[in-house]
């Protein structure tokens, strides 16, 4: 757990992720990562010179009954005020919509069904639970699908909802969240949607997983290059000439 909350506080001072008087609302989806989060937010909380609150919000998209009751009991062990918010948004993407791909439509739902609870609960930040190679991945999706040089970002301030998303894992290397995840015997859940494991960013995983086979230290060689935006050398940035008339 040490190395969690000094990934935390790497990324609270860099980032300035969390002021006095925040209200952060953790999104909770039942997998290792949200649920680390959850404990170590509230540690960091009893630790932190910063005074905020914090409290959690899972979505049950309707797709499956899911059993919430350790994770619960969890939450009240760990000392955080945890609600289950039902919603139809497995309905909408799988059976009203019919999507192809429904992945990036049901992040998009989900985003502003946990926005709109954190607001109405009080909430300026809400906190998700992505970790480092959860940014590389989202970078090479962005890359090989959209072909776009893009990842999420460690704080995004959202005008229309008035709430900032901070990511405070962002520096956590998966392993250590697997690690620790296993050694404090969190509740996992099993996963909601029957097509996870099957999807575009276990490709992208895949394929880090196999570079990394190629070059040893390549995660910590690419989060590197992400974070060090002042040594950035793209085209934008190399006072081309434009092009003749």
């Amino acid at each position: 757990m040490k190395r969690v909350l000094g990934s935390i506080r790497r990324a609270d001072e860099r980032y300035h992720m969390i002021e006095d008087g925040d209200k952060v609302c953790i999104g909770v989806s039942g997998g290792k990562d949200s649920l680390l989060l959850m404990e170590a937010m509230k540690l960091y909380q009893r630790f932190s010179y910063t005074k905020f609150e914090v409290c959690a919000i899972m979505l049950d998209l309707g797709l499956k009954p899911v059993d919430t009751s350790e994770v619960e009991a969890f939450a009240g062990r760990v000392g955080i005020d945890f609600t289950v918010i039902h919603t139809d948004i497995g309905k909408v993407v799988f059976e009203y919509r019919q999507e192809r791909s429904p992945c990036a439509l049901c992040a998009k739902l989900r985003r502003g069904a946990l926005n709109s609870a954190a607001v109405e609960r009080g909430c300026n930040k809400v906190a998700l639970g992505h970790n480092r190679e959860d940014l590389l991945e989202t970078f090479f999706l962005s890359l090989l699908y959209e072909g776009r040089i893009s990842t999420f970002a460690p704080v995004t301030y959202l005008g229309r909802r008035d709430v900032t998303v901070i990511r405070p894992l962002i520096f956590l290397p998966e392993k250590y969240a697997l690690s620790v995840a296993r050694q404090r015997a969190l509740p996992i859940l099993p996963p909601h949607c029957d097509i996870a494991g099957s999807t575009k960013r276990e490709e992208a995983k895949e394929l880090i997983q196999h570079i990394c086979t190629l070059v040893p230290d390549a995660e910590e060689k690419m989060m590197h290059a992400i974070e060090s935006t002042e040594t950035y050398r793209l085209w934008d940035r190399m006072r081309l000439k434009p092009e003749k008339a």
